[in-house]
């Protein structure tokens, strides 16, 4: 060999050695796929290949992932079990006529399926067979814990034009962004799904699955500073100390305690803004209204308050630079500045108002723009068919000009019972039916009337009660009770049995009292009702929750045998973080 050809080749190999170590992209372009039948540039390539990165599949066989095939029902089974990482079981025999060979590869994902209530119990499971895109839509929606909801929701429109069967659970698939249609608004429900169909599929889930909360915002109001010190952990605050009201004839932004204001600015105010400031969060002002009577100096006739000022623009603009006066200087020290105002108009109804609203919105906006300082909205939830509601909110117009919107979907229980309900006995009033709150998060993130910047939405929780006391199964306080979370914790630490409803994911108790020789109903809010409010809305994109307000944060330590579940800021504070 000639030695000194050898000498010049060692560099050149030295170098090809450099380029390929640190520039891995020179190597993969030469590299064929993992799956010699998926071509890099076909639609599903990084789906199919994300899912065996994830463990999730190995292919066929022969360096292929099978494309263009049918997956069978095992197979996409498999899947799912992989996906949601569950524990295999391996029992000694199968729970379906047609899985008992404990030999068979998917002898173990099937019956750990059925364990994880992803498939239900039948005779037959058909393994072999291939998995329609119906049966898919189930599946998914029932491993990310959506069963009892997908069956409830059959009152939905029609998600796909040839979908009538299984509309809820087809819905939930849609809305979650886990399923598409074919085309031409058809789902084709009963056609085989192909391999990487499926694959499009898992690796949608799995982001949903790994959705996160990134932002926590408080309100500091009425009674807040017993939990001043849980500002530090949030990364906004919207401060109630204003409220507009209607005094001698004039629209009027009060922070005093005039007028029976509970939104006043409070003695000592700056502490928890200096707090706030300090710790990094930004601070609005919250400006609640409410559709209050007033007469009209005008007319001279009975009107609502925010009809009355969102349908004059002498009168909007007035109460736009008086906010504008409250929110860029608190006082003569500049650094108790806020940084922006949250609108809190409640209670409004009907189309007009709402384009009325979109009008003092942008006009508010624009005030704020100049200053550099945020508009965050408070909004009230759409509901389901039937049900009426305050649908004075254009969702989608909200959402273009406003930085931040806050879904206040909470508080659905019946605030008085008719006197055939309390003869009844009528005691289910949770307090946020999961229901309720999909439809609420689906209303506000639709495609073509909701907002569709979902880092822009933030889900308002409320940590309200409700407690009803019967005799002789007779109701007998037509409205119901709310008792401080401490005395319910209290209650719960006694002989009492904690309930929780399937259906609502609310808690309940049942109880004697001795005192008053009553049996009690009580609702209330848990870690796990906020848990799992929280997991439906980041499988929506929701990133932001909203706490009304610090205060009344149940906030107590497991201690003792008996789990409650009222450690409900820890909880928030593990998923924020």
């Amino acid at each position: 060999m000639n030695i000194k050809a050898v000498n010049i080749m060692k560099p050149i190999v030295l170098m090809i050695l450099i380029i390929f170590i640190y520039n891995p992209s020179v190597a993969s372009e030469e590299t064929s796929p993992i799956f010699k039948d998926v071509p890099m540039g076909h639609w599903s390539y990084d789906f199919v290949h994300e899912l065996y990165d994830l463990g999730i599949t190995q292919g066929v066989g022969n360096d292929q992932f099978g494309l263009g095939e049918t997956i069978t029902r095992a197979e996409f089974v498999g899947f799912l079990v992989n996906l949601m990482a569950y524990d295999v079981i391996d029992p000694n025999s199968g729970s379906f006529s047609d899985n008992q060979d404990t030999n068979s590869w998917y002898f173990s994902y099937i019956e750990t399926a059925l364990e994880n209530e992803v498939i239900h119990r039948t005779s037959h499971f058909r393994p072999t067979e291939p998995i329609t895109r119906e049966e898919m839509a189930i599946m998914i929606v029932r491993a990310l814990g959506y069963d009892t909801l997908g069956s409830r929701l059959s009152y939905l429109p029609q998600p796909f034009k040839d979908v009538t069967e299984n509309i809820g659970y087809i819905s939930i698939a849609k809305d979650f962004g886990i399923i598409s249609g074919t085309g031409n608004d058809l789902f084709k429900p009963s056609d085989y799904a192909t391999r990487e169909e499926s694959a499009v599929m898992m690796v949608i889930m799995k982001d949903r699955l790994n959705n996160n909360i990134n932002e926590l915002h408080g309100f500091y109001a009425i009674h807040s500073s017993n939990q001043m010190a849980m500002i530090n952990e949030l990364d906004s605050v919207g401060f109630g100390w204003s409220r507009v009201d209607f005094i001698d004839d004039e629209v009027v932004v009060n922070t005093s305690r005039d007028n029976h204001n509970e939104f006043a600015i409070p003695s000592g105010f700056d502490e928890p803004l200096t707090t706030a400031i300090d710790s990094g969060a930004t601070t609005q002002l919250m400006v609640f209204a409410n559709q209050q009577r007033i007469i009209d100096p005008k007319t001279e006739e009975e009107t609502l308050l925010l009809e009355y000022i969102l349908t004059n623009d002498e009168v909007k603009d007035n109460l736009i630079r008086d906010i504008m006066d409250e929110v860029k200087l608190l006082n003569t020290d500049t650094s108790l500045e806020f940084d922006g105002v949250v609108i809190d108009f409640e209670e409004m109804r009907g189309e007009a108002l709402a384009q009325a609203f979109n009008v003092f919105l942008r006009d508010m906006k624009e005030a704020l723009d100049p200053y550099d300082k945020s508009l965050y909205v408070a909004v009230h939830p759409a509901r389901r068919p039937g049900q009426t509601y305050y649908d004075g909110y254009d969702f989608k117009g909200i959402g273009e000009v406003a930085d931040k919107v806050i879904l206040m979907a909470h508080d659905y229980y019946a605030k008085s019972l008719t006197d055939t309900e309390m003869a009844r006995g009528y005691t289910n009033t949770p307090l946020t039916p999961l229901e309720e709150i999909y439809y609420a998060l689906r209303a506000i993130t639709d495609d073509e009337t909701g907002i569709i910047d979902t880092e822009k939405i933030w889900l308002q929780f409320s940590f309200d009660a409700v407690q009803w006391k019967l005799e002789d199964n007779t109701i007998i306080n037509r409205r119901p009770y709310s008792p401080s979370y401490e005395a319910i914790y209290n209650r719960l630490q006694q002989d009492v049995e904690l309930n929780y409803s399937n259906s609502s994911e609310n808690p309940f108790v049942r109880y004697y009292d001795e005192n008053d020789d009553t049996n009690n109903v009580l609702w209330y809010e848990d870690a796990r009702s906020i848990q799992a409010k929280m997991d439906l809305a980041k499988t929506f994109g929701i990133e932001g929750i909203s706490l009304w307000r610090l205060g009344t944060i149940p906030d107590f330590d497991e201690v003792g045998e008996k789990e409650v579940y009222l450690n409900i800021w820890q909880t928030i504070l593990d998923e924020v973080n």
